[in-house]
């Protein structure tokens, strides 16, 4: 007997990285944000003033989303604050009215299936080059095997790998946008295996299917020329993902069910695991919410699972159960506390990689890379600091069940380690940079120190003059002048050679000073001071160009 999911909604939410701004792309445009570029020339976009209440002309489903919160998630998501409404929220959102369904083929020889659109959105971050996608389907009636197979691969940016039949790996076999007048508006392009190798092999980037390209239109990918906004992907093969799916009798999913709905895994027989015993050891534990699930009770409302792998979240419930908010919460709250924790993986995420490209493009010995670099490091030491104040917390909510999601999702996704990780690539990162400044200052007071010691002469020679001892007022001009620069041009030239020698007189007034050494040695010691040591002057040559050297802060 086939299982039916009587009620099936699948939510994708996809985080991308945001090149920055160039000046001439925000000459004309106030504020010089995405969001103000995206609202200047905004393609099939629009703008979204009010995200509690777009979808909700009753204000009820808007009240019982935003009390579900505490006040500071309140003012990050809905923009509130102290005196109320009117405070701007951290996030600017952008929809797309003009796609009103999705057709997609499983196979070759498979069958299709026409989804509803229910949302596509576009969420920018303030102060954060992050964005998040999110497009939520919806369908009734379709096997369970047909549903696994749409969540498995519809979030598919791009094909892994190619079968036989030119058909890519892991992706349904066509994705067609449907417009409001029955017309499709785009179809993917999986199968064109030439366009994603040329590709990777002339741009060295991923690429994506069209059908994703054009639907973030205005916004490009970074492989492409032209556009204002560009952008990467941040997490690759996989969209992360959040799925609802109603049935008759959700007690009758076998474990192999379970297992493939929890991981978004490929269908398969239900009888049938799609891993090892061994590595599902513990699944139920580690991924299973089941505070309202229990099999010998299922009178008691004890029909909801929620399941937490990696990047899905799967929630599995009783069709017509008589706790009918369940899709409620699923498309609203539920919905939140993810865009939440995609956020901050994905804003950690990128502050990761700026600081590893900022290594990258580093040359120790070239000025202008080194100050490009420190610039680099103080702008992601900053953002970390506003993102670190302004969007990282612990608690999202005093529900208990709301509370427990947001952990489980943080662990699965790892958002808690990768904090750690960021913190201390952040401090270690800030201490390097504390250090070598201190180095740098306490080279230049050294330098300073030996040549006002060196200066001593100059100034005792120049203070002599200015006594009495001899009289010049009744010199002629010429004479003045050149006893002015008799004394003038010396004092200059011991100035000079005192800087350029000052590490070396360093030495020797440090093994002058020294009682452990002996005066042949401090001879040895002085006459390096016009010699040098080669060793030293090799490396001098080598580094003296980096990140303690001249190079300017």
């Amino acid at each position: 007997m086939t299982t039916i999911v009587r009620d099936f909604h699948h939510t994708l939410i996809w985080p991308i990285q945001l090149r920055p701004l160039k000046r001439d792309a925000t000459v004309s445009v106030s504020g010089g944000h995405f969001w103000d570029v995206l609202k200047d020339k905004p393609g099939a976009w629009k703008f979204i003033k009010d995200p509690l209440l777009i979808d909700d002309e009753s204000c009820l489903t808007g009240y019982e989303e935003f009390v579900y919160f505490l006040p500071y998630v309140q003012r990050f998501l809905y923009g509130v604050g102290e005196d109320g409404r009117g405070a701007q929220s951290s996030i600017y959102i952008f929809r797309r009215d003009d796609i009103k369904q999705v057709r997609v083929a499983l196979h070759r020889d498979g069958p299709n299936y026409t989804l509803d659109v229910l949302k596509v959105r576009l969420h920018f971050f303030y102060d954060a080059d992050t964005a998040l996608l999110t497009f939520e389907v919806c369908g009734k009636d379709i096997p369970l095997e047909d549903a696994s197979d749409i969540v498995d691969r519809f979030g598919r940016p791009y094909p892994p790998a190619w079968d036989e039949a030119a058909q890519g790996a892991h992706c349904l076999e066509t994705v067609s946008f449907i417009g409001k007048s029955d017309e499709v508006l785009h179809t993917s392009d999986y199968g064109d295996w030439e366009k994603y190798i040329d590709l990777v092999r002339d741009a060295r980037q991923t690429p994506l299917s069209s059908h994703w390209e054009w639907l973030m239109q205005p916004l490009v990918p970074a492989y492409k020329r032209g556009g204002s906004i560009k952008f990467y992907q941040i997490e690759n093969k996989r969209i992360p993902l959040m799925s609802y799916m109603a049935f008759d009798d959700p007690h009758a999913l076998s474990r192999g069910d379970m297992v493939r709905l929890g991981f978004a895994a490929k269908a398969g027989e239900s009888a049938s695991l799609p891993y090892s015993p061994k590595f599902l050891e513990g699944f139920e534990t580690k991924h299973c919410y089941d505070r309202y699930w229990d099999e010998t009770q299922t009178h008691r409302h004890m029909n909801t699972r929620y399941m937490f792998c990696n990047v899905a979240f799967t929630m599995i419930c009783k069709y017509q159960d008589e706790r009918t908010d369940l899709k409620q919460h699923f498309r609203h709250q539920f919905y939140q506390i993810a865009i939440v924790a995609h956020f901050h993986k994905a804003a950690l995420l990128n502050m990761s990689n700026r600081f590893s490209r900022a290594v990258e493009r580093l040359n120790v010995r070239d000025i202008e890379s080194v100050k490009i670099f420190k610039r680099d490091v103080r702008q992601t030491l900053e953002v970390f600091l506003r993102f670190n104040h302004r969007y990282w917390f612990q608690e999202i909510s005093n529900q208990v069940q709301a509370a427990d999601f947001f952990s489980a999702l943080r662990t699965q996704l790892g958002s808690d380690a990768l904090y750690a990780e960021v913190r201390e690539e952040t401090y270690d990162i800030n201490q390097y940079l504390d250090n070598d400044r201190t180095r740098k200052q306490t080279d230049n007071a050294m330098r300073l120190t030996v040549v006002s010691i060196c200066g001593m002469v100059g100034t005792i020679v120049t203070g002599f003059l200015g006594m009495n001892l001899y009289s010049h007022s009744d010199l002629s001009p010429l004479i003045k002048l050149v006893i002015f620069l008799a004394v003038f041009l010396p004092t200059a030239t011991l100035a000079i050679i005192t800087i350029t020698f000052s590490k070396r007189l360093a030495d020797f007034m440090e093994a002058l000073s020294s009682e452990g050494l002996t005066w042949q040695e401090k001879l040895i010691t002085f006459k390096q001071i016009w010699r040098g040591n080669k060793g030293e002057l090799l490396r001098a040559r080598q580094y003296g160009r980096g990140m303690s050297g001249d190079a300017g802060d």
